[in-house]
């Protein structure tokens, strides 16, 4: 035989058992007293708050035969009988699988007969799955009921009901079960139910139950036949600190190590932003945080070191990922782009971000910090960043591993400058230039622009365009520079001339909206500077000035010219014999 769930052995049989409902709980109570209960009573709020057990309650203390205070006695045949479900004087359908008209026809037909009790108690449960007849069908009996019958209707979602059945009945809303509340209620049903429980165990469960005092109790049911173990739950803090220190390796790694324990990125995301949900209520509205209060000092800290502009924009990322993993062929890889783009939000330029970086900068400044950004560090051979970013350890030695383009250009390692010795630090700072070492003069001179740029020529640039300063392009820049190629490459006084040849006049047009951003990257990848123009293969060069673009077309040679082909005229006899294959042409003769 199986046993008794918990939500159901400690349901509640009289008002005074009720949780965290007070305001119910004295309307229904004075109403009882004075003799004044409705006829027609709407009981809405989420699942698991009590609305179907304090329908019940109702019920039993309208027909109890000895009432005491408002309070049923739970002891008399009436109660006994309501409590077992067999009384003549409550009804109770579930509207979700009884919402035909007929269904409510039947009901109908059943309301003016008589019941052994004062009052005959009608329960409609999720009474907003009624359908449009029945609930005209519903409407027509609450305008003029009998007097001993009393309904009571009940749902998650009132709006769905039409205005005129709302305006017939007294309205009374259930609310979410405070932390506190629940915390001390699971205490004693434990307790009473031989359960030993630790401090983490109720946090779990009063995080899995969300302020639904049955869902609480399912949970708390899970957990004790478990043996208490929530070592499956994941680290949620790992996530914040990534947000809080920009750091997108902490976030990736905490999101692979989630994943590889079996956690789906669905629901992983959705305890991500219920966790934030509850960081930005810490700070705004502790009261509706469900959480013991003793640990939601702790949650308002976290949230302000966040920032709450920070906590609403994760929200609404992680809200639009969720929307997004439900047409994406893998949902981990939405999660991973959130999560990059909230942890990397230097390049966004959308107000929420702005509006964190401001605040995230406040906050160093009031720290007495300065705001340094904080960069991951690069590869010394390609120059962009390193996968994990900072959540690799450092160099012991404390080096940072600069990018290519700081190295010095040179065929061979032997080549390589000395370092400079470093300086005493009692040399003066005055003095004069012609005192340097020869090693460092050496290094002046490798490193001037003019000597490097004279290793470079159009084999080696083109050779290096190829293979990866082209590939390093991103978007719609690498698409658009895919065809270029090489052209003529020559020293200048800046650094180096760099000419890129494109297919056509309209595609260099188009070139040239991104011409900074490749030259910047053949900079970066040279090592020099360098002056980038881009001109078309054939007859039309594009030449760059600093604020118009100039199309140059070379003049045509009128020898060039040739006539078009003549067109043969056909005469319509012949014209018609190819529309009609198979006709002959009759000629008459006038006599």
């Amino acid at each position: 035989m199986a046993t008794q769930s918990l939500y159901r052995r400690y349901r509640p049989r009289r008002f005074d058992e009720l949780r965290g409902q007070e305001h119910i709980v004295r309307a229904l109570r004075e109403a009882v007293k004075a003799g004044r209960e409705g006829q027609a009573y709407l009981f809405s709020g989420p699942r698991g708050t009590g609305k179907t057990t304090t329908a019940r309650i109702l019920a039993k203390v309208l027909n109890c035969t000895n009432p005491s205070d408002g309070e049923p006695c739970c002891e008399c045949d009436s109660c006994v009988a309501v409590e077992q479900g067999n009384s003549y004087d409550v009804f109770e359908l579930d509207a979700a699988s009884n919402n035909s008209v007929e269904d409510i026809r039947s009901l109908i037909d059943k309301v003016s007969l008589g019941t052994p009790g004062r009052h005959k108690v009608y329960i409609l449960d999720e009474v907003h799955m009624l359908s449009a007849g029945a609930s005209a069908a519903l409407l027509k009996v609450l305008e003029e009921p009998p007097e001993h019958v009393v309904f009571v209707l009940a749902t998650t979602d009132p709006q769905k009901l039409k205005d005129t059945i709302r305006s017939r009945t007294q309205h009374l809303q259930f609310h979410l079960l405070p932390s506190d509340t629940l915390a001390e209620h699971i205490k004693w049903v434990a307790e009473d139910a031989g359960f030993a429980l630790d401090d983490h165990i109720i946090d779990a469960a009063l995080a899995k139950g969300g302020g639904s005092a049955r869902d609480t109790l399912s949970a708390l049911e899970l957990l004790a036949a478990g043996g208490s173990d929530v070592d499956d739950s994941v680290d949620l803090s790992e996530f914040i600190r990534s947000l809080v220190d920009a750091d997108t390796g902490i976030a990736l790694s905490a999101t692979a190590h989630a994943i590889s324990n079996g956690h789906d990125p669905r629901t992983l995301c959705e305890e991500l932003l219920r966790h934030l949900r509850d960081l930005f209520l810490s700070v705004m509205s502790p009261e509706m945080v469900s959480i013991r209060h003793d640990r939601l000092d702790d949650l308002a800290a976290t949230a302000q070191e966040l920032g709450t502009a920070s906590i609403v924009r994760a929200m609404e990322r992680l809200g639009s990922a969720l929307v997004e993993m439900r047409f994406a062929p893998d949902p981990r890889i939405m999660f991973e782009i959130a999560l990059v783009q909230l942890t990397r939000d230097g390049g966004a330029d959308d107000q929420s971000a702005l509006l964190a970086r401001l605040e995230r900068l406040e906050r160093t400044v009031a720290e007495g910090g300065s705001p340094q950004p904080k960069e991951p560090p690069r590869s010394s051979s390609t120059g962009k960043a390193i996968i994990g970013g900072r959540a690799r350890r450092p160099d012991p030695s404390g080096s940072i591993p600069r990018p290519a383009a700081e190295t010095v250009a040179t065929d061979s390692p032997a080549s390589a400058p000395e370092p400079a010795p470093p300086v005493a630090p009692e040399q003066d700072d005055q003095q004069p230039a012609t005192t340097a070492t020869p090693a460092a003069a050496e290094v002046r001179e490798q490193s001037s622009p003019a000597t490097t740029s004279s290793k470079h020529d159009a084999h080696s640039v083109a050779t290096m365009w190829s293979d990866s300063v082209r590939s390093s392009l991103s978007g719609m820049t690498r698409a658009l520079f895919a065809p270029a190629s090489v052209g003529a490459v020559s020293s200048s006084a800046n650094g180096l001339s760099v000419e890129l040849l494109l297919p056509s006049q309209v595609h260099a047009q188009k070139c040239e909206a991104h011409r900074d951003a490749v030259q910047q990257q053949l900079a970066q990848s040279l090592g020099v500077v360098v002056e980038l123009s881009l001109n078309v293969e054939g007859s039309t060069v594009v030449t760059q000035s600093p604020s118009t673009t100039e199309i140059v077309e070379e003049p045509i040679d009128p020898n060039d010219i040739v006539d078009a082909p003549t067109t043969l005229q056909r005469s319509p006899e012949e014209e018609i014999a190819d529309i009609f294959p198979g006709t002959r042409l009759i000629t008459t003769t006038d006599d």
